[in-house]
């Protein structure tokens, strides 16, 4: 279904880079969850055990929840305050998880940039970036407008 009212970088990005992170996000979790937590914290500060599982499979599972909704109800609705609501909602998610990510190096005593492992640069700059780029959306970046009954970008 066309989308005439959205930028055709944040219907790309949203309805297919999205979705695909996530499906990598969910896959991790439920194929290797020791891998996922690690991702989050290192293995000598909390070694994974397979208690920890049952945790990370629900994460997977809510990942793939927002990977459905981005990559179906996105493609499904032109309609923009849709994928307003969709892109807001989702922009607290990203919020969360920096807020996670750095309380959680905090309790960690890893706070200072030296002690942030690749995947901790990785997983801050990428949650930021998205974040971002949901902002841009939401506050009308790119947005086309009205001009005289056409549309203008």
């Amino acid at each position: 279904m066309p989308h005439p009212d959205i930028n055709p970088f944040y219907r790309i990005w949203f309805t297919w880079i999205d979705p695909l992170c996530l499906l990598c996000s969910v896959s991790t979790c439920f194929l290797n969850p020791a891998a996922a937590l690690e991702m989050l914290t290192p293995p000598h500060i909390l070694p994974f055990r397979p208690e920890h599982a049952a945790l990370i499979y629900q994460c997977g599972i809510l990942y793939g929840f927002m990977g459905i909704i981005l990559g179906v109800l996105l493609r499904a609705s032109p309609d923009i305050k849709v994928w307003r609501v969709v892109e807001a909602a989702t922009l607290t998610v990203d919020v969360a998880l920096v807020v996670a990510q750095l309380v959680e190096l905090g309790q960690q005593g890893r706070l200072a940039l030296g002690e942030w492992r690749g995947i901790d640069v990785f997983n801050l700059v990428f949650t930021v970036w998205v974040a971002g780029v949901r902002g841009a959306f939401l506050g009308g970046v790119g947005e086309r407008s009205v001009v005289g009954g056409k549309k203008k970008v």
